[in-house]
C-alpha cells in the first residue's frame, strides 16, 4: 500500500521529525499490529495506514496524530461521543486520528476526506485540513518555519 503524496515527501517530514523535540521516539507501526487492530475494529484510512507505518503517531504541532496505541485508546471514546451526532447524518462515517490540546477529536471524514475537528465543548465541526496529506504537510511546514 502506497500513498504517493506522503511518499513524496517522505524526506522532508522525516526532516520535521528530526528538528521536532515531540517526535523522540517515535516509530513506525508494525503491519501486525496495525491488522491487530482492523480485525478488533475496522480499516484504518489508506494515508493513514500509510503514515502510521511509516512514521508512526505525529507530535510535530497541533493536532497531533495518534500512534496505534493513542488510536485504540480513543477509538471506543471516539465512537461513543458521537454516536448521538452522528445518528442524525444519514451515511456519514468517521475515522478518529488526533486531537487538540483542548480534548477535541480530530477525525477523518471518510465520505469526503476531509480532516475535521470536533469540539466536545461546543459540539461543533471545524474543518482543519482538505485531506490527510494536506494535514500532514502543513505540520510539516510549520516545523519548517521555526527550524
Amino acid at each position: 500500500m502506497c500513498n504517493i503524496v506522503l511518499e513524496k515527501h517522505l524526506e522532508r517530514i522525516k526532516a520535521a521529525y528530526e528538528a521536532s523535540v515531540f517526535t523522540k521516539g517515535i516509530r513506525p507501526e508494525s503491519e501486525d499490529n496495525i491488522k491487530k487492530f482492523e480485525s478488533n475494529y475496522e480499516s484504518i484510512p489508506s494515508e493513514y495506514r500509510w503514515f502510521l507505518l511509516n512514521l508512526g503517531g505525529c507530535y510535530l504541532a497541533e493536532p497531533w496524530i495518534f500512534d496505534l496505541k493513542e488510536l485504540e485508546e480513543n477509538y471506543t471514546f471516539f465512537e461513543d461521543a458521537y454516536e448521538e451526532y452522528m445518528s442524525g447524518c444519514e451515511h456519514w462515517k468517521a475515522f478518529p486520528v488526533g486531537g487538540l490540546g483542548d480534548g477535541s477529536i480530530v477525525f477523518i471524514d471518510l465520505e469526503s476526506g476531509k480532516v475535521r475537528g470536533y469540539n466536545n465543548d461546543y459540539t461543533d465541526l471545524e474543518e482543519i485540513a482538505e485531506s490527510f496529506s494536506k494535514l500532514i504537510l502543513d505540520l510539516v511546514e510549520q516545523v519548517e518555519s521555526y527550524s
